[in-house]
């Protein structure tokens, strides 16, 4: 008889507790000072910017790579697709979290603060230097 693993997935229906937990860095100006610009408002990278992206967790192992890999879907890990999104993170670097919060009962309420969040940060980018 051989030995047996047990691979334990820890998955996240609360997307802000992931980003909490994985350390995402949603900040842009904490990506400027890493040398980076942001591709989205979620401080997201493309896949054009993955190699780039790998290099630099390479070359600094406190930070690591968050992959969105379909609606709504986080891995923390480094998973290459084409349509795939990427965060650099600088939390717990564990690749069996997973987050998907449209799984959970109330994904809804989610969705609303989600869409609420962010024309609440486009309406701040749109009348900043106003007033």
């Amino acid at each position: 008889m051989g030995a047996r693993a047990t691979l334990h997935y820890e998955l996240f229906t609360d997307r802000g507790a992931f980003c909490e937990r994985t350390g995402m860095l949603r900040d842009w100006s904490e990506l400027r000072r890493l040398g980076f610009e942001s591709d989205s408002l979620t401080c997201s990278f493309w896949p054009s910017h993955a190699n780039r992206l790998l290099e630099f967790v390479r070359a600094n192992p406190a930070f690591h790579i968050v992959t969105f890999t379909s609606p709504g879907r986080y891995v923390n890990q480094y998973v290459e697709g084409p349509k795939a999104l990427y965060h650099l993170a600088d939390g717990d670097p564990d690749p069996y979290l997973i987050c998907n919060p449209f799984i959970a009962p109330n994904w809804h309420l989610a969705y609303e603060d989600m869409v609420s969040n962010t024309l609440t940060m486009l309406n701040d980018l749109k009348n900043r230097g106003q007033g």
